[in-house]
Parts: C-alpha cells; sequence; structure tokens
C-alpha cells in the first residue's frame, strides 16, 4: 500500500538571531532524515525523495547564504558610512582647531607689532624730549656763563687809568 504523498512543501523559516542559520541547516537535516525513515515507501521512491529534498535543501541554503550575504554587506556599508562620517567630524574638528590657532597667532603678530611701533614711538618721544632738554641745559649755561662773566668783569670805563 503505497500512499500519495504531496511534493510540492512548503517550508517557513523565520529570521531571528545570528545562529538561526546552523538550527535552520540542523533542523532540515534531522527532519528530511526522520521523515525518510519512517516513510513508507520502496527504495526507489525513497531514493527519489532523498534526491528532491536534497535539491530543495541545496536551494534553501543558497538563499539563506545569499540573505546573509547581502545582510552582511548592507551592515558593512553602514558601518563604512558611520566610520567616514566621524572621519568627517573629526576633521572638521581638527580643521577648526588649526584655524583657531592660526587666528590666534596672526592676532600675536599684529599685537607685537603694534608693541614694537609704540616702543620705537617711545624712545623717538624720549630721544626727542632728552635732546631738547640738553639742548635747553646747554642755552642755561651759555646764558648763565655770559651774565656770570658781566658780573665779574668791571665795565669797561671802571677800570683805574694807568698813569
Amino acid at each position: 500500500m503505497a500512499r500519495d504523498y504531496d511534493d510540492e512543501r512548503l517550508v517557513v523559516v523565520e529570521q531571528g538571531g545570528g545562529n538561526g542559520v546552523g538550527m535552520l541547516l540542523l533542523g532540515l537535516a534531522i527532519g528530511a532524515g526522520a521523515a525518510l525513515l519512517f516513510a513508507p515507501a520502496s527504495g526507489r521512491e525513497t531514493r527519489e525523495r532523498i534526491s528532491r529534498e536534497a535539491r530543495r535543501a541545496g536551494r534553501r541554503v543558497r538563499e539563506v547564504t545569499d540573505e546573509f550575504g547581502e545582510r552582511l554587506a548592507d551592515k558593512a556599508e553602514d558601518a563604512r558610512a558611520a566610520v567616514d562620517r566621524r572621519v568627517d567630524r573629526a576633521k572638521g574638528a581638527v580643521n577648526s582647531r588649526v584655524q583657531a590657532v592660526s587666528d590666534a597667532v596672526d592676532a600675536g603678530r599684529e599685537a607685537a607689532a603694534e608693541a614694537r611701533r609704540d616702543i620705537e614711538r617711545a624712545v623717538a618721544d624720549t630721544k626727542r624730549a632728552y635732546s631738547d632738554a640738553r639742548r635747553a641745559y646747554t642755552d642755561r649755561v651759555r646764558t648763565d656763563d655770559v651774565s656770570t662773566r658781566a658780573r665779574q668783569e668791571p665795565p669797561a670805563d671802571e677800570h683805574p687809568a694807568e698813569g
């Protein structure tokens, strides 16, 4: 008595954790083996069914590995994009710091140049003031010498006549 089996079986696989592929394959192997061992069929029918189920399992394994590969490629692309974003943010922060340091150096140079101009101006003013003071002193000394000599020398008509 041979039973009529439905050759078109539907296998539903729920995708979840990362270990699901291994468990799926193990379940397929155990289920196919148990079904074949307990099925009342002739040797030829059993061999054909084994062959057919092996092909189906092979197709399903390829589908699952393709899906897994696609998900892995998507995750790798997401990771690459995240790294690129972080690198861009880091570059922006470094460029910002470099610009801030460059601005500070420029401000320091400008302040140093202004300080130098102020010092040069102060030195010139000091030299000018020293020169003016020296000139005034020299003029005063000359004026004092002339008035001192005038006081020390008797006037020309005050000299006793010799004779």
